[in-house]
């Protein structure tokens, strides 16, 4: 069974808890030990729904000790003395071993554009931390062209990107080389497989999207696809290794 690296995972419970909703790091472990996944990239709910600060303090306590999370911590652009200076949020995420960001402007309500966000842009291309985004953050294609656009130094991660999206999809990634897009939610017939055909499979991270959505779904998207199997390592593990390999610690 291929090797996985989980690029979208969520800990911690939001408001909304369903029956049979994974509520510790342990069930997610053990859900990871059932689909091969030996890593994943997480983030905390409470970075999500409450405030970055807190969540980022709860994820690494709640992970520690734990070298299969790769902590992702949420980051948003500096508001007086409400949230750290850039250069602040840098120096913290490396000496906690943190080896990317996670940004929610629409969440929190503030502007990626260069006069709000440069210097957090900047910063974060220094250390070579990649920033992941969800769709649902940006609003619109064009507000992704544009961030991807504004900040050609920095590497991005689209999270989520829906069904029907390739239309949109494809002619950004086409301008905008730093732009990854991780596949859950991903869903169209025979997507992956088109993708890699016409755009290759070196911009692809796998990931799941839980707790919201299926690990099993995205596992066999992926493990069932048509796809060659140095594509499938490539998607599962080999992407995200690299872009974390040029995290600066």
């Amino acid at each position: 069974m291929i090797k996985l690296i989980d690029a979208n995972c969520r800990i911690g419970t939001g408001p909304l808890i369903r029956e049979g909703s994974l509520k510790d790091t342990a069930q997610i472990l053990s859900l990871m030990d059932d689909f091969n996944v030996e890593k994943a990239v997480v983030y905390h709910s409470a970075a999500m729904y409450s405030d970055p600060l807190r969540g980022n303090g709860l994820l690494q306590h709640e992970t520690a000790g734990q070298p299969r999370f790769l902590r992702q911590w949420a980051v948003t652009p500096a508001l007086w003395d409400l949230y750290p200076q850039p250069e602040e949020w840098v120096a913290r995420m490396s000496k906690e071993g943190v080896c990317s960001v996670r940004l929610f402007p629409a969440q929190f309500g503030h502007s990626l554009k260069r006069y709000a966000a440069g210097r957090l842009f900047d910063a974060l291309a220094g250390a070579g931390l990649p920033a992941f985004i969800a769709f649902d953050q940006l609003g619109s294609w064009d507000a992704l062209y544009d961030l991807c656009a504004e900040y050609p130094a920095n590497t991005f991660v689209l999270c989520s990107p829906g069904y029907r999206c390739l239309r949109w999809l494809v002619p950004i990634m086409d301008a905008c080389p730093n732009l990854y897009v991780e596949t859950s939610n991903f869903l169209m017939h025979d997507g992956l497989s088109l993708f890699c055909r016409h755009m290759g499979a070196d911009r692809l991270l796998f990931g799941s999207g839980i707790p919201e959505a299926s690990l099993a779904a995205a596992a066999s998207q992926l493990c069932l696809s048509d796809l060659a199997e140095e594509e499938k390592e490539l998607i599962a593990s080999g992407n995200i290794t690299r872009l974390l390999a040029e995290v600066k610690q």
